[in-house]
């Protein structure tokens, strides 16, 4: 049930996210890649600290128990973007390169993408800002399927998606 809400969440996402929206860079059946740019509060190691406390800036409209407290991460190679609650659990993404304050990247497609096989990579990358009080954050999704997955009509809900996640965690202090 909770997966059909996700379902159904991201394209309503798709019209109330906020103004946080990355570039759809491709999108093609067989592909889509997006990218984000933003300023984080806090020098890198507090945008780290924020990054990885993912239960504190993912929506709990866009998780399957419906309550982001069930979200946990483990920063380390291995490491797994789960929920795990009453009714279930769910492993998102895992964790395939971290280097604290610098780079965060996870192997995993999210929501719906899950079950079309696909291969997805997220990238978190922070880079010092002109400010000291601030990090600068690049985020790219690369996601790439067959060209029966349809990844070019995905795009732009799950910009959406991502966007609106993302502008939560920018607004962290």
């Amino acid at each position: 049930m909770r997966a059909t809400l996700w379902w159904a969440g991201i394209f309503v996402g798709a019209f109330t996210a906020g103004p946080v929206h990355g570039e759809i860079v491709a999108s093609r059946p067989d592909h889509m890649s997006l990218s984000y740019a933003v300023e984080l509060n806090g020098d890198r190691q507090v945008a780290w600290q924020h990054l990885t406390e993912i239960n504190t800036w993912w929506s709990s409209d866009h998780t399957y128990s419906g309550k982001a407290e069930t979200l946990s991460l483990q920063p380390v190679a291995g490491g797994c973007w789960c929920e795990t609650w009453a009714g279930g659990s769910v492993e998102h993404a895992r964790v395939v390169q971290a280097m604290p304050g610098r780079l965060l990247r996870l192997e995993g497609g999210f929501g719906p993408l899950q079950g079309l096989g696909v291969s997805a990579i997220l990238t978190f990358e922070l880079k010092p800002s002109d400010d000291p009080t601030h990090t600068r954050l690049k985020v790219s999704y690369v996601v790439n399927g067959s060209s029966l997955s349809g990844l070019d009509g995905l795009a732009g809900p799950v910009d959406a998606v991502m966007g609106a996640q993302i502008a939560n965690l920018a607004k962290l202090k």
